[in-house]
């Protein structure tokens, strides 16, 4: 079988970027794989092109990249815009949606946010041209279910990277820093409670986050740790004795599954796809509110048993998200089509 995957990018450190790997070094051991992307940090990636008006990737028409994609019997696209290309393909073409976020940027103007819901929207037409959407939560699916045949296919991770280690006392975020992940909560909550927090990753929010951890005199109690490399995130994730968000939006909630992997508990808010991460009282706890969040918080805080009792079973529920599994299902999918 011929597959190639198609994204705006191929970087690491990027949740579709991910995924593209772990299935493409594994598809790659029975089939002909390759990647297109507009940017990408492996030589091996062929270009697909791409403009960056208000920053936002739009992909461009091009007949070189319609004749190259119409080589491969799969075309798994990632990046929801390059459905324009379907109508064009003779290839069986595949979606895996991993959603946009349904909360504004606060630095977005409001006028280029309008303008890129119509776009997307208007991306409904051609994504009916795809043989299948993959959904990557329950979540999403419900929200792409009117376009074609859906089906829910997670995301992964790798169980033997990411492994069970000591509890060395802090709580862990680990995210993109923009208002609605809500990092700033977990700030206030550290005011009040006895531990730290590290916070892991970069976005325009870092200076204000910074601010207010100096304004609330918590600033050697919380610890800006920016972008790590994997083995340092690994670390982060095994050392920690809880994963915490205040998360408004994850379309899948790739930081729960890494730390329930690590066999750590988690906690989170009771909306988006959170839910599908967090089974609540099992592999940790979901809060309707902020309060609630603290609450969970100065429980995990004050119960290390109750910690490694939830974060063992998070460990066992990651089991069911190997790449392996999750790339078997990938496989069983394409091949059903081409059947």
């Amino acid at each position: 079988m011929k597959i190639s995957f198609v994204n705006h990018t191929f970087l690491s450190g990027s949740g579709p970027d991910r995924v593209i790997l772990e299935l493409s070094k594994r598809l790659a051991t029975r089939h002909d794989v390759r990647i297109f992307a507009c940017k990408g940090e492996d030589r091996g990636v062929s270009p697909a092109p791409c403009a960056y008006p208000s920053g936002f990737p739009v992909p461009l028409p091009s007949p070189r990249l319609i004749k190259e994609l119409n080589e491969f019997d799969i075309v798994n696209i990632h990046f929801y815009p390059f459905c324009m290309y379907a109508p064009f393909l003779k290839s069986s073409v595949v979606l895996t949606f991993h959603g946009w976020t349904d909360v504004p940027e606060t630095e977005t103007p409001s006028i280029l946010w309008a303008s890129r819901e119509v776009i997307m929207n208007l991306l409904r037409i051609p994504a009916r041209k795809c043989r299948l959407v993959i959904a990557v939560s329950q979540y999403l699916a419900e929200k792409i279910r009117n376009i074609l045949k859906t089906v829910v296919i997670p995301n992964g991770v790798d169980l033997s990277t990411y492994r069970p280690g000591e509890d060395q006392g802090y709580a862990l975020f680990v995210g993109r820093l923009v208002w609605y992940k809500g990092v700033h909560e977990l700030i206030f909550a550290t005011a009040t409670i006895k531990m730290d927090l590290h916070i892991v990753g970069r976005g325009p929010e870092l200076n204000r986050l910074m601010k207010l951890a100096r304004n609330l005199r918590i600033e050697d109690r919380v610890k800006f740790l920016g972008t790590l490399s994997e083995e340092e995130l690994v670390k982060e994730y095994r050392n920690c004795s809880f994963f915490v968000s205040a998360s408004k939006w994850e379309g899948f909630g790739m930081p729960f599954l890494e730390a329930n992997a690590c066999a750590k508990p988690v906690i989170g808010y009771n909306r988006a796809a959170m839910p599908e991460r967090i089974i609540h009282g099992y592999n940790g706890f979901l809060a309707n509110n902020f309060r609630e969040l603290v609450k969970y918080m100065l429980l995990f805080i004050a119960d290390e048993s109750l910690r490694k009792e939830m974060g063992n079973k998070g460990r066992k529920l990651a089991e069911r998200y190997g790449w392996n599994q999750i790339t078997s299902r990938y496989e069983k999918i394409f091949n059903l089509i081409l059947a």
